[in-house]
């Protein structure tokens, strides 16, 4: 194996070469490879891995790197031992010891011979990860200057040949290694070179890098050649590159001649520099000179391919974000004195990232340290052919501004392609490769002019799809500016883009669903940006219709922060109803109003309400389709939510929607059906609807193939299963829930199949399984950070708890819960009862009934059975800990008359039976004439009012499992 740290870190061993990503593990290697083959303590490794911020456990974090170097290294090339650790290689295997070791034998000796080839590996200056190793280079400079010195002493042979002439370097080369030796490994085999990349990649300084290391090289800079001169251009630097051949019998008449004759019987590497504005001509002429002299080989560097057989290609990128953010420090510390300091380093990364890594932009961007701060470049960048206007005064006038750099491409390219370029800019997503046939005829040009651009690297074609750099992107949208025409531009992305998303949208409804929402979520920006121009439009209409089309991404996806004011924007009660949009569009829009935001109420008179249904029923009669279908028994159902908002009982949610409707309805909209009626059924305690609505729906569901309905009838149907007491099918139809869902819809979604899961598996009695299953949903929530989704996970945290018994653990997990203002009803009511159990079970009964009192009055609002039901269960298990049976009883049976049956396995019902196991007594009304059924926030609250005790106040803490 070999390592280099002279002019880069390289990695190689046999004919493979390796990387090693990340500062941490590249200082790590350094600092080995300084001392290898022998034991480098931690605290020595410390100290120069983590010069300025050791970590709180260094031991620790050197192992984490010590475990991932390994990796990126050969087997048993870096050994744990005692004490610290060992790169288990020779000094000559690695370029810096080996430089020393040269350099110490030449002084020892006094011979210049060996100071020579010491000086021949420098063939760069030393890489360091950090600052921190600066001791390293100081070393290594003054061991150079030794051996220049003993060098000197002794005047060289003189190589033959000549040494090349090829520009030094002004400055060191960032990054790049991989590229570097991918240039030098493909002319060992090839004798045409490319080196393909934007403008500003750094092509030149790759292509004048690796022929520095060559024997016999000559360097044509074709930039300022106009058509008809690349000949002349390479004849000219003949003169100072390659002597003429002395025997010949005379000087050859012509440029062309000239050069092969230069050329002839040499092993020489030709540079051909900037070709992308003369691509035809120097495609003929390096033709021409490698089937003249086979000794020669071409390294050239373009924007695009030149086209020739047998041409080899290395791709030039951007730079990646480590050695990226290494120039704009280094720039920056040229430019002002000192690099980014660590507050603004964050900004420092963004300007990079916002620059697309390009290192000609980095460059120009840092060069405005010297006057401005980093916040006002990172600001600045807003127009950034404004901030970038001034380059290095010697630079070529295509590098010296960030303008110049891209109009040097536009000038060479064809009408068509400047249409595609201009256009790519307005989808700030990219282009689909699946979508660019039908965008190109939206523009009027051709779908192969997409290649063309990214032949000429103005377009990157990644992962399926034709991208801009923002660079390009930007150059693209003021190009649209200045000529007066980003709107018509706009439109027309906004037009294709309403017929591609209505043609993905009608394959969602089974199981094309998560191909479809692939599509939306790769075009989320793209429609976005459709969506506003729409917005911007006098004409509701294009955006009614492109709003539609996102309906259902956005409802499986629950994107209801984006529907309200999208809404706003195109809903129009006086709109004709004269097409299935808008039908839709209004639709959603009646029904969204009658569940506003929290804290707001519904304003519809219920006369007018229900006038506008009857319209909206009718229209949608005309235009079917399977959403269409569902606008009349969801907006029935709006309508007796409106009437329940004045009630102080919970009256409970229905579907009103008859047999026939659902019998004439195509399959997916029939299941949805019958997955509402399930959920209804489920709400008004009707368990014998619950479990046939719920097998009818999970039937033509699956028989439809849609995920999404399946998922959500899963979960009915596992509800129906708990209430049947079938807990283990239960708990294979909700875990096959999860999975199938996984990835399509929402974290809060997700973890809530989850906590049906360890709810299951806590009636089962599985205690260790559940709380291993609560531990997961805490990773996940942690992993999307939501506010919901913690509370969700903490939740599921406290049932596993609360079925263990331990009252204080429980009770951590729901003061950890943090229910923010417009968190639902039932959320909070559940959170509620959650600590009231938690305090129960710590014989805390005064709070435990406050935080009940509170919990009681937001079930009832919340017209959530299920969940009044819970908290009643609660209030149970706080009457019979303070000695009132009857009352417990009453409020068990109050339960299961709201549920629809008992939930006999559910922990803490089994726990409050437990305390009322040797009492007897009748279950009396609290309130006469209300069935035990009814909802009535006052009545279930008189369960919490004071009253004799009967029997033992105390409560022990037992597990509830």
């Amino acid at each position: 194996m070999q390592v280099r740290f002279f002019g880069g870190l390289s990695v190689s061993w046999g004919a493979d070469e390796g990387a090693v990503p990340g500062r941490g593990q590249q200082a790590l290697l350094l600092r080995l490879a300084v001392d290898a083959g022998t034991t480098v303590g931690y605290r020595a490794l410390a100290d120069d891995v983590w010069p300025n911020d050791a970590p709180e456990d260094p031991r620790a974090a050197l192992q984490s790197l010590a475990s991932r170097l390994r990796r990126a290294l050969p087997e048993g090339l870096l050994a744990s031992v005692p004490g610290g650790y060992r790169l288990e290689l020779s000094r000559d295997d690695i370029d810096i010891t080996r430089f020393q070791d040269l350099v110490a034998d030449a002084r020892a000796a006094n011979d210049p011979g060996r100071a020579r080839d010491a000086l021949a590996l420098w063939t760069g200056d030393p890489w360091i990860p950090h600052d921190g190793f600066d001791w390293l280079v100081r070393d290594l400079w003054q061991d150079r200057g030794h051996a220049e010195r003993l060098a000197a002493a002794e005047p060289a042979p003189t190589p033959a040949p000549a040494p090349p002439v090829v520009p030094a370097a002004i400055t060191g080369l960032v990054g790049r290694a991989y590229e570097l030796d991918a240039i030098r490994e493909r002319l060992s085999t090839d004798r045409l070179v490319t080196v393909i990349g934007p403008g500003g990649a750094g092509k030149t300084t790759l292509a004048l890098e690796t022929v520095r290391a060559t024997a016999d090289a000559l360097v044509v800079e074709l930039a300022p050649a106009a058509s008809g001169e690349v000949w002349a251009a390479i004849a000219g630097a003949v003169g100072h590159g390659i002597r003429l051949n002395e025997t010949a019998a005379s000087a050859p008449t012509s440029p062309r001649y000239r050069v092969i004759e230069a050329v002839a019987g040499r092993d020489v590497v030709i540079v051909l520099d900037n070709c992308e504005h003369v691509i035809g001509e120097a495609a003929e002429v390096a033709q021409t000179l490698l089937m003249s002299t086979p000794g020669l080989r071409i390294l050239a560097t373009s924007r695009e391919p030149l086209g020739v057989i047998g041409e080899a290609f290395v791709d030039l990128g951007p730079l990646p974000a480590l050695d990226a953010d290494e120039l704009f420090a280094r720039r920056v510390r040229s430019a002002r004195g000192i690099p980014p300091a660590p507050d603004e380093r964050d900004t420092a990364a963004r300007i990079v990232q916002r620059l697309d890594g390009l290192p000609l932009a980095i460059e120009l961007a840092a060069a405005r340290a010297r006057t401005l701060t980093l916040a006002e470049i990172d600001a600045g960048l807003s127009d950034r052919f404004a901030l970038l206007a001034h380059g290095p005064r010697l630079s070529p006038d295509r590098h010296r501004t960030l303008r110049a750099l891209i109009d040097w491409s536009w000038d060479t390219l064809t009408d068509p392609e400047r249409v595609a370029l201009r256009a790519s800019s307005v989808f700030p997503d990219g282009i689909g490769s699946g979508d660019a046939a039908a965008i190109a005829e939206a523009f009027g040009v051709d779908a192969t002019v997409f290649d063309a651009l990214v032949d000429r690297s103005l377009v990157v074609r990644r992962d399926g799809r034709f991208r801009l750099l923002e660079t390009v992107r930007e150059y693209g949208l003021d190009r649209l500016r200045v000529e007066g025409a980003e709107t018509e531009y706009r439109e027309r992305a906004a037009d294709v883009l309403t017929v591609l998303a209505t043609d993905r949208e009608r394959t969602m409804r089974g199981p094309g669903l998560r191909a479809g929402l692939a599509w939306f979520d790769a075009n989320e920006e793209n429609l976005s940006a459709a969506l506003r121009t729409r917005t911007a439009s006098t004409d509701r209409r294009p955006g009614r219709r492109l709003l539609r089309a996102l309906l259902w991404a956005w409802a499986v996806r629950e994107r209801i922060e984006e529907l309200r004011p999208a809404l706003a924007a195109f809903a129009d009660p006086e709109t004709p109803l004269d097409d299935e949009p808008s039908v839709v569009i209004e639709s959603l829009a009646l029904f969204s109003a009658s569940f506003p935001e929290p804290g707001e109420t519904p304003t519809f008179d219920p006369a007018r309400f229900r006038a506008r249904r009857l319209a909206l029923e009718e229209a949608a009669s005309r235009h079917p389709s399977e959403i269409s279908i569902l606008a009349a028994p969801l907006l029935r159902l709006a309508e007796t939510v409106l009437r329940a908002q004045d009630s102080p009982a919970g009256r409970a949610w229905h579907v009103d929607v008859s047999d026939g409707e659902i019998t004439s309805a195509p399959p997916w909209s029939r299941a949805t059906l019958h997955m509402l009626r399930a959920g209804a059924a489920q709400n008004v305690g009707d368990a014998t609807g619950l479990g046939v609505e719920s097998e009818r729906a999970l039937r033509i569901f699956t028989e439809v193939g849609d995920p999404w309905g399946t998922g959500i009838a899963s979960q009915l149907r596992s509800e129906w299963l708990i209430l049947a007491g079938r807990l283990q099918e239960a708990l294979a139809v909700s875990d096959n829930a999860a999975r199938i869902v996984d990835g399509l819809s929402s974290v809060s979604d997700l973890l809530q199949m989850r906590a049906q899961s360890v709810g299951i598996l806590l009636r089962l009695g599985r205690l260790d399984e559940a709380r291993t299953r609560a531990a997961d949903m805490e990773s996940i929530a942690a992993a999307d950070g939501s506010v919901r989704a913690l509370s969700q996970a903490r939740m599921a945290a406290a049932q596993v708890e609360i079925s263990a018994g331990d009252g204080a653990a429980a009770l951590r997990q729901s003061q950890a819960i943090r229910l923010e203002p417009g968190f639902p009803d039932q959320i909070r009511a559940w959170a509620g009862a959650q600590r009231a159990q938690a305090l129960i079970l710590l014989n805390r009964l005064d709070e435990a009934r406050a935080a009940l009192r509170d919990a009681v009055p937001l079930a009832v609002r919340s017209h959530d059975h299920p969940i009044v039901a819970s908290v009643l269960v609660a209030v149970a298990g706080w009457n019979a800990a303070v000695g009132r049976p009857d009352r417990a009883r009453e409020a068990l049976e109050r339960a299961a008359a709201v549920r629809g049956a008992e939930d006999r396995h559910e922990p803490f019902w089994r726990w409050a039976q437990e305390r009322l196991g040797a009492d007897i007594g009748e279950i009396p009304t609290s309130a006469p004439g209300i069935p035990l059924g009814q909802v009535d926030a006052d009545v279930l609250t008189a369960l919490l009012d004071e009253g004799p005790r009967r029997g033992s106040a105390g409560v022990t803490t037992t597990s509830c499992a």
